[in-house]
């Protein structure tokens, strides 16, 4: 699922595009106008980022009608979201992950926020197969953390705290 999540920006461009409303139908065979500049950019990519839409769309053929919709229905919500509401789409999005996701976000959750911004773009850099055994590696660093804390139902108590906003209307606390 953590590979997913770190794809949904690609995803969105190549739904974006594919969901804009086709022209006449050529005859078979032809491609639409669409398709065409839909290639046309997909062209532009480098190497790694048509790696993880290739791994996006295989999903997506995966997926059940219904769970197209419900994740289109997602990506709607999404696309017209405020910055600080698509931060916890995908914080919800990720929480509902699977064990990889629930790893990534124990490892972030243990850096400031610039390491953290700083380690989520290196990890966009790696291949597929290297954020994989990335994971891989995190997993057993915090294999034994994360058990503990799901037979607890919380947080271990040095884990770094959550990054929160406060309510509307009340003052953020001083920073020291």
């Amino acid at each position: 699922m953590g590979r997913f999540l770190l794809s949904l920006p690609l995803l969105l461009v190549v739904l974006a595009l594919s969901a804009q409303s086709p022209g006449a139908r050529p005859p078979e065979g032809e491609p639409t106008v669409e398709e065409i500049q839909t290639i046309r950019k997909i062209l532009e990519l480098p190497p790694e980022r048509l790696q993880r839409m290739r791994s996006a769309i295989e999903k997506i053929e995966r997926m059940s009608p219904e769970s197209r919709r419900e994740f289109a229905a997602g990506l709607v919500r999404y696309e017209s979201a405020s910055p600080e509401e698509r931060h916890k789409i995908m914080k919800d999005l990720r929480e509902r992950g699977g064990f990889g996701s629930r790893v990534l976000e124990h490892h972030f959750k243990r850096l400031s926020k610039d390491e953290a911004k700083a380690e989520r773009a290196r990890i966009q850099g790696l291949t597929p197969e290297q954020r994989l055994e990335f994971i891989r590696g995190l997993a057993e660093k915090y294999g034994p953390e994360l058990a503990k804390e799901r037979a607890k139902g919380g947080e271990p108590k040095d884990a770094a705290p959550k990054r929160r906003k406060p309510p509307e209307g009340e003052a953020t606390p001083p920073v020291r």
